[in-house]
């Protein structure tokens, strides 16, 4: 402090705790204005006055702000290490972009850069990087904004111009096909990997190829043929009227003891049955076919439940072409996770009575059943929506704290253990809905599964869910799930064949070269598809990351790296022998219909980077860090 006692002015009267503060006082009644500004010979009483003054002053033009009065901590950096967050040694080109081939640029002045140079330099640097968020995403994958690294869930060209007519359309919702924009990338085993990757300073290429985001901006304009019936357009106004009233209630509490934002509002008001119409059918249409979980034949909003139409809406509102749409339903994305995670069941407090799922299974009313479904399936769907749109504390919340709750009711309703029976079959439409119900709750399992695995992936998470207590089939093909009824699938004769086990075919992937042959006849014919084998890569990454970087007993003197590696190795191989047939099987204009698990490509290149990258340092590597956004352990390890 600067003065132990109050120091008064002996003007005025007032007391002031610190002399700086009382002399900075004292300038109002001297009447001096010792700060003026060089460009229109305004004063001001104090520098902080004429500092904000320069960012709008009219006569500035395009002239430089005098460096003593620029906001913020100078920048030495370059630009390239500014948005690597490394260190710099201020020399252009600098060590770091010399190592690595990266074109050296300062954007910014330094302190000894004279007013013409610092003007070039600022016409240089360009409004993204200057407003750039250091903490985002794109920020930490070489993208200058969070928005040329995301672009969230690409804008369709195919949504209604007008809702009340896209209502009307919902019966029809057939689309022909157009190309991707980008095709895939088909490079051999050895063209790919990581000496590709390093060669060619592609970290941030791999890292963005196992973006879902940068998948989808190369996929949306494929159009996915659909049904959908509604039984009554007032029963669905109602259940629009009924969501509405709960997210405002959810608002309310949110913003207690203050109302709730006019934005938020008029965000909820927005939840028309038109609208709702409108969103699920662009679900369907362009997310749906990443990883089918919702029977969309008998899927009808009207009697669904509401975790599940509030996922379905936030998904399929990220492709409107309104783009007011959009804007809406990101601002309401916290409230509809904050209801969706506070009904009974889905809420944390699970240790109140009446506030947990009751465990009854298939003695349960088939109702019930479907409805517990549903709302599972909505409060994943929610997480996968805020991890992929949502703000970045929304990615982190629903990260750690809801996937885990996920989880742990998955956990105590046994759904890593559910599969077909052998003897189940199906002989009317209600046994028929039966082996729905059991699919949807396999797909939802999977899928989840999945997720568990990529938080690993991108964020250096540990698995919620262990590989001794997974019992889980792959899902059946996609041709028994479009299936709209018993008599649908008795007329095209389709019966729906059992999958092998996710664990069993794990286990074929390390037979040795010798009887490999043989072995991997078992999975040519298990009718594996893309994303069974995208399964199986996520898996992979796990158990290799496990046995390497997270395995203390790897770093022992008498453990021979290439040794350890060896099993992974063949695995890797025998999964690209059989990911190649079955690629090769499907006709190119079929695979192109295909979602984001054609990218199993991609994750495979992140296994080897891994395994090059642990043997090429004998195993010795910097703290790499967990729990961390997204991408930044893999760049501190492929980089080190």
């Amino acid at each position: 402090m600067e003065a132990q006692s109050p120091s008064t002015c002996n003007q005025c009267g007032k007391k002031f705790q610190r002399k700086a503060h009382l002399l900075r006082h004292q300038q109002q009644h001297s009447g001096d204005r010792p700060y003026s500004c060089k460009f229109c010979s305004k004063t001001f009483k104090r520098s902080d006055v004429l500092r904000d003054h320069f960012s709008r002053c009219d006569r500035r033009g395009n002239s430089a702000i005098p460096n003593s009065l620029e906001r913020g901590r100078k920048r030495h950096a370059c630009d390239e290490c500014s948005r690597l967050k490394v260190k710099c040694d201020n020399n252009v080109p600098c060590r770091k972009c010399k190592e690595f081939g990266r074109t050296c640029v300062k954007s910014r002045p330094t302190a000894a850069s004279s007013p013409d140079e610092s003007t070039a330099s600022a016409s240089r640097s360009t409004p993204d990087i200057a407003s750039s968020d250091r903490n985002s995403i794109g920020f930490l994958l070489n993208c200058p904004t969070e928005t040329d690294f995301m672009r969230e869930f690409p804008k369709s060209t195919l949504s209604p111009n007008s809702k009340a007519a896209e209502y009307q359309s919902f019966m029809n919702l057939g689309h022909s096909y157009e190309p991707p924009l980008a095709a895939m990338n088909d490079g051999s085993y050895i063209q790919q990997g990581y000496g590709h990757i390093m060669q060619d300073n592609n970290l941030d290429v791999l890292l963005n190829n196992l973006e879902f985001a940068a998948f989808e901006e190369r996929t949306h304009n494929w159009q996915l043929r659909g049904r959908m019936r509604f039984l009554d357009r007032n029963a669905l106004g109602q259940k629009a009227y009924e969501i509405r009233e709960k997210l405002k209630y959810t608002a309310a509490n949110l913003h207690s003891p203050n109302m709730p934002p006019k934005e938020i509002l008029d965000g909820i008001d927005s939840i028309t049955a038109d609208n709702i119409a409108a969103w699920v059918k662009l679900y369907f249409t362009h997310w749906h076919k990443h990883a089918p979980l919702v029977h969309e034949s008998s899927f009808n909003p009207c009697a669904a439940a509401i975790p599940l139409i509030l996922a379905l809406i936030s998904l399929g509102g990220m492709y409107s072409k309104d783009a007011a749409d959009v804007a809406k339903l990101k601002l309401l994305l916290d409230t509809i996770e904050t209801y969706v995670y506070s009904i009974p069941g889905l809420s944390e407090e699970y240790d109140i009575p009446g506030r947990t799922y009751v465990v009854q299974g298939e003695n349960a009313a088939p109702e019930w059943q479907q409805y517990q479904l549903e709302e599972l399936q909505g409060a994943y769907l929610m997480i996968v929506v805020q991890y992929w749109s949502g703000t970045p504390i929304a990615r982190t919340r629903v990260r750690q704290s809801r996937f885990q709750r996920l989880c742990s009711i998955f956990h105590h309703l046994d759904l890593q253990l559910v599969q077909h029976s052998p003897t189940f079959q199906i002989i009317d439409q209600q046994t028929f809905r039966s082996w729905i119900r059991k699919e949807s709750y396999i797909r939802t399992a999977t899928v989840t599964t999945m997720l568990d695995q990529a938080f690993g992936i991108f964020d250096n998470v540990s698995p919620r869910f262990q590989w001794a207590e997974i019992d889980l089939p792959f899902p059946s093909d996609d041709v028994y799930f479009k299936v709209t009824n018993y008599d649908e699938l008795v007329a095209n004769s389709l019966y729906p064949q059992h999958k092998i086990k996710i664990k069993d075919a794990f286990l074929v992937l390390f037979s040795p070269p010798e009887t490999a042959e043989h072995d991997l006849k078992v999975l040519r014919n298990a009718n594996l598809t893309a994303l069974d084998m995208q399964l199986l890569i996520h898996y992979l990454y796990t158990c290799v990351w496990r046995t390497t970087f997270s395995n203390p007993m790897a770093a022992l003197p008498t453990v021979n790296i290439p040794d350890l590696l060896l099993p992974f190795r063949t695995a890797m191989r025998n999964w690209r022998t059989v990911w190649d047939q079955i690629k090769n099987l499907v006709p190119e204009n079929e695979w192109n219909k295909l979602g984001f698990q054609i990218t199993a490509e991609t994750y495979f290149d992140a296994v080897k980077a891994i395994v090059d990258a642990f043997e090429k340092r004998d195993g010795k590597f910097p703290p790499i860090p967990s729990d961390c956004e997204k991408g930044t352990h893999l760049k501190r390890l492929l980089t080190f």
